[in-house]
């Protein structure tokens, strides 16, 4: 498949701490699916090839819900197959899926709202390939910088061509191209080689999660203010938290300053690295989190 459109939307997230957690994908089991008009169904909050390829004169779908799960009661089993003179993978998204089958250019549009640090993409997962052919999985994390297609903040992306007979533990490591902060996620999973796939191939997926090795994962809020932010020197927050508990702690979530009563006095952080940082104030037990960036 070719043309590959990545159109997507800006999001407010919500933020979690723990020091080793995964945070879950939308039905990451695939355990709820939804019967659409044409009698197929489709895996809640995910969107498929089916809907194109379920109208006549095809009558096929590339994902199917199966029992064959390695986590509850199903799992998404996707084909590749024949469509007209064409092939069409299986496939799932996140993002807004669409498909020429004629053409085969696709479109992905849209995606989840997003604003956390993941560290992993995992997955389990079986696979039969057809000779030469390969599934591909994988993630985006973007900014939308106001162009057609938004910036890449992050990748995970892995290709496998062995077979795998049995469920098996996939974990592929999070790549962070620069500093801006992401906005949106989609994950993807498909059967084949998306330039050239083949027909036959069949991938089982299940129990796709993001895996948080360190991090802080708190409730964003816009009563928060930092000023100045960006920031050398010293930086304060609205008069709103005086008496908070304020901690400061980079991406990677290690602790690099924490004042147990905050009392609206400048907060020098002169000795920071440049890059950004999580101050995390407590108060009146909720937990607000804004990203500070120090110059």
């Amino acid at each position: 498949m070719k043309g590959l459109k990545r159109i997507l939307e800006i999001a407010i997230v919500f933020f979690v701490f723990n020091s080793a957690i995964a945070q879950d994908v939308p039905n990451n089991s695939f355990e709820t699916w939804i019967t659409a008009s044409q009698g197929h169904e489709d895996p809640e909050s995910w969107s498929t090839a089916n809907s194109t390829t379920n109208t006549f004169p095809i009558y096929k779908v590339t994902t199917e819900k199966t029992d064959d799960a390695y986590d509850g009661n199903y799992a998404a089993k996707l084909t590749s197959i024949t469509v007209f003179t064409l092939v069409a993978p299986g496939f799932i998204t996140l993002g807004d899926f669409d498909i020429n089958v004629l053409t085969q250019v696709t479109s992905i549009t849209g995606g989840i709202d997003f604003n956390l640090y993941p560290n992993k993409l995992n997955a389990y997962y079986k696979y039969s390939p057809a000779p030469g052919d390969f599934f591909r999985f994988g993630m985006w994390m973007l900014r939308d910088d106001g162009t057609s297609v938004p910036d890449t903040v992050a990748t995970a992306l892995f290709n496998g061509y062995d077979a795998k007979s049995e469920y098996t533990f996939l974990s592929v490591d999070v790549e962070y191209r620069n500093n801006f902060p992401p906005e949106i996620l989609n994950i993807i999973a498909i059967s084949s080689n998306p330039d050239e796939p083949v027909v036959g191939s069949v991938l089982f997926i299940d129990k796709i999660e993001l895996e948080y090795t360190t991090g802080i994962i708190e409730n964003l809020t816009d009563e928060l203010s930092i000023f100045p932010n960006p920031t050398a020197d010293y930086f304060t927050i609205n008069d709103y938290f005086t008496d908070s508990k304020i901690t400061i702690y980079d991406l990677a979530g290690k602790l690099v300053y924490s004042i147990n009563n905050y009392r609206g006095e400048q907060i020098l952080i002169s000795d920071f690295s440049s890059g950004q940082y999580l101050v995390k104030i407590s108060k009146d037990g909720i937990n607000h989190t804004q990203k500070l960036i120090v110059n």
